[in-house]
């Protein structure tokens, strides 16, 4: 039988993907404001610095809290892409606003 039960119980995916050659934390520099926006994830499998954020937030909270946490941490990155998803699992969920690429 298939488990089809939710892997996380927010509503939205966030892609981030920092546009840089050089391999920042981003979960390292959080505040406890910013980790509690959702469940953080690092993707080991991209070739760019990419976390996954499941979360409630809207899309312009998140453009809002990524901008500032590279600008307090001077990241290498000084621009990123964002993309948004809807759904709760790992699965293929769906595409709401590909690219917000903020510098």
């Amino acid at each position: 039988m298939i488990n089809s039960d939710p892997v996380h119980k927010q509503q939205y995916c966030y892609l981030i993907e920092l546009t840089g050659d050089e391999q920042g934390d981003l979960l390292a520099v959080l505040t406890p404001v910013e980790r509690a926006l959702g469940e953080w994830e690092r993707v080991h499998s991209a070739k760019l610095p990419t976390w996954r954020l499941w979360t409630n937030e809207n899309a312009d909270t998140i453009r809002y809290t990524v901008r500032h946490i590279i600008a307090r941490n001077a990241l290498p990155q000084n621009d990123y892409w964002l993309i948004q998803y809807q759904g709760n699992d790992h699965g293929h969920p769906r595409m709401l606003h590909p690219q917000f690429h903020t510098r």
